[in-house]
């Protein structure tokens, strides 16, 4: 088996990782292989593995997700689904002016600023305080209406926000990246947006209230900022990095999500935190079994995606 970069040749414990990578990777290979399925397409391109009518499978996978997308643009009338429905396109070579991202990003895009957002929405003594106003913040997507409940909500790698407040930052993170990654970056609601993720106050910290699962999905969205804002987000990537464990795992995070938000940011620290959580996820992956099903898909693809990340 053949990677990227330069073979890791020893692990936190003294493991051989050379030997652990190639048979991680051989697991991996053999379960994607067989897979019709957008995390399947993008393993086998990432491992070399030629499939018959590959291209044929990329047009189904495009066309079955614009059979889900309503009138409205909206993925089964679903503000995360059409985000990740946005990034799925964008993942299988849809151009941002296809007309299924156009659909769906059209869907989105009016949803900034609106009831329901949480973020940005309204003022209080106490939130003005903590400068989590409308006088602060702007730019936030509302996920759905002020009366409707979003929490629990579950995103594909897994992880999971239980209270209110984090599902709509977190779903409106989320979308953001997806719009970034359309190619929206020079919106001024959108600018407004990473602005906003820049100044919140107390979510880099390290002892503030703010989960790591959160800063993770800011630090996400992020990473596809305009240049200028990507370079000040440095200092909000490194708080991030400093709660990894020694063991390569996240505590009280997601590793899988952690990963899949930091894969994504174009600097080298951000990869010496992949390349040290790598063979926690493949342990994880043995733990569980590899497994069918949509979450199980993903969660083996951003593993394999941290395997192949070279040491930075």
């Amino acid at each position: 088996m053949v990677w990227r970069g330069r073979p890791r040749t020893c692990a936190p414990g003294g493991t051989n990782v050379t030997a652990v990578m190639s048979r991680s990777l051989d697991r991996l290979a053999e379960y994607f292989r067989p897979r019709k399925t957008r995390p399947g397409v993008l393993a086998r391109r990432l491992l070399k593995i030629e499939a018959p009518d590959e291209d044929v499978l990329v047009e189904h996978l495009v066309r079955e997700r614009r059979r889900y997308t309503r009138m409205d643009g909206s993925s089964q009338g679903s503000f995360v689904r059409t985000a990740w429905a946005t990034w799925e396109l964008l993942q299988l070579d849809s151009p941002p002016d296809h007309s299924g991202v156009v659909r769906t990003v059209g869907y989105l895009i009016p949803r900034q600023d609106q009831p329901g957002r949480h973020w940005g929405e309204g003022c209080a003594p106490d939130r003005h305080e903590r400068r989590e106003c409308q006088h602060y913040l702007n730019g936030f997507f509302s996920a759905a209406t002020a009366d409707e409940a979003l929490a629990p909500l579950r995103f594909p790698s897994g992880v999971e926000l239980a209270d209110e407040a984090g599902a709509r930052f977190a779903a409106s993170c989320f979308a953001l990246r997806s719009v970034l990654r359309a190619g929206e970056d020079r919106r001024t609601a959108v600018r407004r947006h990473l602005e906003s993720l820049l100044h919140l106050p107390d979510l880099w910290e390290q002892a503030g209230r703010w989960s790591t699962d959160l800063a993770l999905f800011a630090i996400g969205a992020l990473a596809f900022a305009p240049l200028d804002l990507r370079e000040r987000a440095g200092a909000a990537l490194d708080a991030v990095a400093s709660r990894q464990g020694r063991d390569g795992n996240w505590p009280e995070a997601s590793a899988f999500h952690a990963a899949d938000m930091l894969l994504s940011v174009p600097r080298a620290e951000a990869r010496r935190v992949v390349v040290r959580t790598a063979p926690a996820l493949w342990a994880a992956l043995e733990q569980d079994g590899l497994t069918d099903g949509d979450e199980q898909e993903e969660r083996a693809l951003i593993a394999l995606r941290a395997l192949l990340t070279p040491d930075a």
